[in-house]
């Protein structure tokens, strides 16, 4: 909690005290203590704003107020008198602290959490900025003759923030647009739930100038999850860019939660039509028996099968976001490395476009986004590592082939019932794991990185993990607390590009495994790799034909 939240409570708390220790207050000082608790809310009001986890705190502290104004006014209600009284007073002193602790609660448990300070050698700047597709019309929701409008920001390290403040979490628009929207639609809270995110304060300085060495700083793209926000991991964005990184966030417009504009245009998806189809026959088949064969088959045959009846399962329900939002996320990406490539961008940002190195890029990105990175790196030439953060391969380039360069994929423990499970032989078996490497070679190379976080959930992998305290906590992020989920993600991420991009030499991913060793376990494909090695070469050839089979769009009908 924070300092006026804490001594609000304080104050309260003595108010209590001192109404428990004398029956008849009307003559005592201790009956101005409510209205000393009034005046410093509205202080706290004034300097730091409404916070809605303060609520029952400020109908305790008027409660409080009233009795004692009444009492300072001598308008007595009508009560027993004697001990009667007394028990009646002692009965509500009672409840008063009853209440005092429920509304305690509140702050405790979502409290305005603190991001993790950044360990790099450098400050962190941010910008925001829009880039326009102007040979892409259409595309998902937007009119027929609109361009592709994509909003980016981008971390980088600063060379001096002298002068400048640090920025919030949110801002008050995106408190009006971009919250209520993800906390009623994504997580069906109330959609007041995320309203404090203003006095989140960030590290990041607003246009801060960028460093300037000499040297060219290396870049890295990141893809927010579906119908997330750009901004969704800026604690990781941060570590990199204290670490010399460039880190640009695409905001992939109408397959995010409403998207605010530099210029102020507020974008967001429009109000999906009511459902008027039942499924068919056979995508409840494949529904039902696929996803489960997948995840939980006792054998390999039977996941294989099932992950390509999962593939089959995007052509059959025709849904937009298993059918045309990966090739519409793909392009963005491929289109904003493109642009900044080519210093396509507003002058804004052109003093950090000319100190980055795009000529060998890093990808990254959460669930929709990782997916979305690893593809990237199957279509651009620039690209030198990937990182897939919880993300299944919804794209389907990965499945039985390579990818072309070095890869790590981060798993939560679960992922809305799909994640990490045992297989019959005790060993982790997870969502993606006939993507992104050969069968016959799975689990021999050296730069692809696998790992699963125990007590981790799908959502835990962002800044989400700080949102809460307690069961709720463990309920949407893990019972993995939070700074240690975000310090998992920095270390692993960090010690991986490092490597693997910037070509340092350093004992990744070892040293991180050794020391996150009662959190964090190496994930294991080999298991996909003795089961192609025990086929014959017809049953295998079957094998690449199903695969094939699945991937083939079907002829509309």
């Amino acid at each position: 909690m924070r300092s006026f939240e804490i001594l609000i409570l304080g104050m309260l708390l003595l108010a209590l005290i001192a109404r428990s220790w004398r029956v008849d207050m009307r003559q005592s000082w201790t009956n101005y203590l409510p209205g000393a608790v009034i005046l410093l809310i509205l202080i706290h009001l004034v300097m730091e704003g409404y916070r809605w986890q303060m609520v029952p705190t400020y109908a305790l502290a008027i409660l409080l107020f009233v009795l004692s104004l009444l009492r300072l006014l001598k308008k007595k209600i009508a009560s027993p008198v004697g001990r009667g009284r007394k028990i009646l007073n002692g009965i509500g002193t009672a409840l008063g602290f009853v209440a005092l602790a429920m509304a305690a609660i509140l702050p405790a448990l979502f409290p305005v959490f603190q991001l993790p300070e950044p360990q790099g050698p450098y400050r962190v700047g941010v910008r925001n900025f829009e880039l326009t597709d102007h040979s892409r019309l259409g595309v998902l929701f937007s009119a027929a003759d609109e361009p592709r409008r994509l909003a980016v920001r981008v971390w980088y390290p600063a060379e001096t923030t002298d002068g400048l403040t640090r920025r919030p979490y949110a801002t008050d628009e995106e408190l009006r647009t971009t919250f209520p929207w993800l906390a009623a639609e994504e997580l069906s809270f109330p959609s007041f739930f995320f309203s404090h995110l203003n006095h989140v304060t960030t590290s990041s300085y607003e246009n801060a100038q960028v460093l300037d060495d000499g040297q060219p700083l290396p870049v890295v793209f990141f893809s927010h999850g579906l119908l997330s926000y750009a901004f969704q991991s800026t604690a990781l964005m941060e570590h990199l860019a204290s670490h010399g990184y460039v880190v640009f966030s695409v905001t992939h417009t109408y397959d995010a939660a409403p998207v605010v504009f530099p210029n102020g245009d507020v974008v967001a998806l429009p109000e999906a039509p009511p459902a008027s189809d039942e499924p068919s026959e056979e995508a409840t088949r494949l529904f039902l028996d696929s996803g489960p064969r997948f995840m939980e088959g006792k054998s390999y045959d039977e996941r294989y099968d099932g992950a390509l009846g999962q593939v089959k399962l995007k052509w059959v329900v025709n849904d937009r976001i298993l059918l045309e939002s990966p090739a519409v996320w793909l392009a963005d990406r491929l289109f904003v490395v493109e642009a900044l490539s080519n210093g396509e961008a507003p002058g804004t940002v052109a003093d950090v476009l000319n100190r980055a190195d795009f000529t060998r890029v890093g990808h990254m990105g959460m669930s929709y986004g990782g997916s979305t990175a690893a593809a990237t790196c199957y279509a651009d030439s620039r690209c030198a590592a990937a990182i897939n953060l919880d993300g299944s391969d919804f794209h389907h380039s990965g499945i039985n082939v390579d990818i072309p360069v070095p890869f790590m994929m981060l798993y939560s423990d679960s992922m809305n019932g799909f994640g990490v499970v045992e297989d019959s032989g005790n060993r982790p078996f997870g969502f993606n794991d006939f993507a992104y490497e050969r069968f016959e070679t799975a689990g021999l190379r050296d730069d692809i990185i696998r790992l699963h976080v125990k007590g981790a959930t799908h959502f835990g992998v962002s800044d989400l993990t700080l949102l809460a305290r307690g069961p709720l906590h463990d309920m949407l992020t893990g019972p993995i607390e939070g700074d240690l989920m975000v310090a998992i993600v920095n270390d692993y991420v960090l010690g991986f590009l490092d490597k693997y991009l910037l070509g340092i030499t350093n004992d990744f991913p070892q040293e991180q495994f050794t020391e996150y060793a009662d959190d964090v376990m190496p994930h294991d494909v080999s298991g996909v790799r003795e089961w192609w090695l025990s086929k014959s070469a017809e049953e295998q050839a079957v094998l690449e034909q199903k695969l094939g089979e699945a991937q083939i769009a079907p002829t509309p009908k």
